[in-house]
């Protein structure tokens, strides 16, 4: 995955990683299959370079956010496993208050991943409320009262 997040990075699409990866790289101990990212729903050029880069792995080309929220979540098996691309969150603001607010975490082989920042990511979790997350969310709230959520 350091070579999609990498390649992410140089074509300058516009992503925050979400769910179970970005818990990991924010401390807390998870295992997840997926990769999540939250991507601006109406961004022309960002679904362009996305589309670009990813041409040889998609079966579909990722498109906007319908008028009435159709392609909310886009997923794609690729040879780096399952992609889901959320064009909104339950309980986070629109997508660019989210990317101005993000943190940038490292991957363990040093790979930069512009992440959801723990009070989004927390937000989230907590709008979602579903029984995977109630660990994340008590895994947060600790960093938030330890006064080391970023």
């Amino acid at each position: 995955m350091n070579e999609l997040l990498q390649e992410f990075n140089r074509a300058g699409i516009r992503y925050l990683l979400v769910g179970g990866q970005a818990m990991r790289l924010t401390g807390m101990p998870r295992f997840s299959m997926d990769w999540d990212f939250f991507i601006p729903p109406r961004d022309g050029e960002n679904f362009a370079r996305l589309n670009r880069l990813l041409e040889a792995e998609l079966d579909m080309p990722l498109i906007p956010l319908g008028p009435g929220g159709e392609n909310f979540i886009q997923t794609y098996q690729t040879r780096w496993g399952v992609i889901q691309f959320h064009l909104g969150l339950p309980g986070v603001p629109r997508f660019d208050e989210a990317e101005r607010c993000a943190v940038l975490r490292n991957t363990e082989d040093g790979t930069s991943v512009r992440c959801l920042s723990g009070i989004h990511l927390l937000a989230s979790k907590q709008a979602a409320n579903r029984p995977q997350d109630q660990a994340d969310i008590e895994f947060l709230m600790e960093l938030q009262r330890l006064g080391k959520l970023a």
